[in-house]
């Protein structure tokens, strides 16, 4: 534990909110749509409390929580969004900010994000390959409840999970899935390729979706998807749209936990904005926002 995270939790101390969004962003074993919910919950509570702030009290409180969601993994799309829309409201030019504001924000995003997996259930539901074998990486929210909602033919015979080191995820998920009822082998990561040729589908979830179709993800996605698309197994990307990037950013910043998968490794997203075949993704994403 270094000395700038000393700093970061001296400086957070004072308030509740960035002690609640330090703890989020050195989380390491939830997915971004889970840490997304928290962050969003933290700070609605605080919009409640800031009630009676005065506007410069406010455009502060703004600058520190953007500095806060900055700390989460740049992989994690929707708080790199976040992080910019906050820094404006910091900005004394801009339009100003109120507690009705932070509370309009809030409850616009959680709306979004809540209606994001019940479309994208309805998208996958017709999708699975009849009784199939699934690969997987990782810990997505969205990859469990699609398969553990899967029905019928479409319900995966076998469902193989990479244990997804260093955190080891992947083990989190196997237990989650057998607890669904699910066939579930848990596999080291180093057989990760060699299993992918063997499976009917690979699904994964992301991280950050840009607008080339590139997709972040737990590190050791990109060869798995390589590999599954030299063996010709459909590689297909369950994530919200809220995870879109608009603009093609830069990678060298990303932590050893995530790599990226390029787009032509891919066959679809299942979003729920519908099923978007990877020759259709940048003209449909234009208009994600």
């Amino acid at each position: 534990m270094g000395p700038g995270y000393r700093r970061r939790s001296r400086a957070s101390a004072g308030d509740p909110v960035l002690r609640t969004l330090d703890r989020l962003a050195r989380n390491r074993t939830e997915g971004a749509h889970g840490l997304a919910t928290a962050a969003l919950s933290a700070l609605d509570r605080a919009g409640r409390r800031w009630q009676r702030s005065m506007p410069s009290d406010l455009r502060r409180r703004a600058a520190a929580v953007a500095r806060a969601l900055r700390r989460f993994p740049p992989a994690m799309g929707v708080f790199t969004r976040w992080s910019e829309e906050w820094d404006r409201w910091a900005a004394p030019r801009v339009a100003r900010l109120t507690p009705r504001r932070v509370l309009a924000w809030t409850r616009h995003w959680q709306h979004r994000l809540d209606q994001e997996l019940p479309r994208i259930l309805r998208v996958a539901r017709d999708r699975l390959p009849r009784h199939g074998e699934v690969l997987t990486i990782s810990r997505s929210t969205t990859v469990r409840q699609v398969l553990a909602s899967a029905r019928g033919p479409r319900r995966p015979r076998k469902v193989v999970v990479l244990e997804s080191r260093p955190g080891g995820e992947g083990r989190t998920l196997a237990r989650e899935l057998r607890r669904a009822g699910l066939v579930v082998e848990l596999i080291p990561d180093r057989e990760g390729s060699a299993r992918a040729s063997r499976a009917d589908l690979l699904l994964i979830g992301a991280d950050s979706i840009f607008v080339d179709g590139s997709v972040l993800h737990k590190v050791k996605t990109r060869s798995l998807a390589l590999a599954a698309q030299r063996a010709g197994v459909p590689v297909v990307v369950a994530a919200g749209t809220a995870k879109f990037v608009p603009y093609r950013r830069s990678v060298r910043r990303i932590s050893s936990w995530f790599d990226r998968t390029p787009a032509r490794a891919i066959r679809e997203y299942w979003t729920d904005r519908g099923r978007i075949p990877r020759a259709r993704w940048v003209r449909r994403s234009r208009a994600f926002r």
